[in-house]
C-alpha cells in the first residue's frame, strides 16, 4: 500500500460549491481507483492523506499539482505500508471555519495524538506526517515536512 501527504492552498475564489462538487467527483474517482484517504480545509488552506496502488496515488497527485484550484502544493510525505489508515473512506472530508466546539475536539484529538507519538512508532510515517501537519494548520503554526 502506497501512501502520500500533501498540503496546497485553495485559489481565490475556489467557493464551499465549488469544494463540494470536487469533492462528489473525488469520491467517485477515489471509489474506482481503489484510493482511500482524507482531505482537511481550514482557513484556505488543504491537507490530504491518499492511499492505495502506487501507479494510481502517483497519478492522481499528478493531476492535483496542475489543478487550477491549486496553487502551492507541496509533497510533504510518502511511503510504502501494510494496510490502509482510511480503509472506509473514499474520501473523508472536514471543514473547519473559526474557532468551535469542532475545531477545539480536533485540535485536543490531535494534540494527544501527537504527545504520544513514540507510541506509534510502527505506524505510516505518512499518517504521523498528516496529523503533524493538520494540528499547525488548526493551531495556526507551519511545520516542515520530511519522507
Amino acid at each position: 500500500m502506497f501512501s502520500l501527504v500533501y498540503r496546497s492552498v485553495a485559489r481565490p475564489g475556489f467557493n464551499l460549491d465549488q469544494i463540494q462538487e470536487m469533492l462528489r467527483k473525488a469520491r467517485n474517482f477515489n471509489h474506482q481507483q481503489g484510493i482511500t484517504g482524507c482531505l482537511l480545509y481550514h482557513e484556505g488552506e488543504f491537507i490530504q492523506y491518499l492511499e492505495g496502488n502506487q501507479y494510481k496515488v502517483l497519478t492522481l497527485f499528478d493531476k492535483i499539482k496542475v489543478d487550477s484550484r491549486h496553487i502551492e502544493v507541496e509533497l510533504l510525505s510518502y511511503a510504502e505500508r501494510e494496510g490502509r489508515a482510511f480503509e472506509k473512506w473514499d474520501m473523508a472530508y472536514e471543514n473547519f471555519f473559526g474557532e468551535n466546539p469542532q475545531i477545539t475536539h480536533l485540535k485536543l484529538m490531535v494534540d494527544e495524538y501527537l504527545s504520544n507519538k513514540s507510541n506509534h512508532t510502527a505506524e505510516n510515517p505518512s499518517k504521523i506526517v498528516f496529523w503533524e501537519q493538520v494540528g499547525s494548520v488548526l493551531h495556526g503554526t507551519r511545520t516542515s515536512a520530511g519522507n
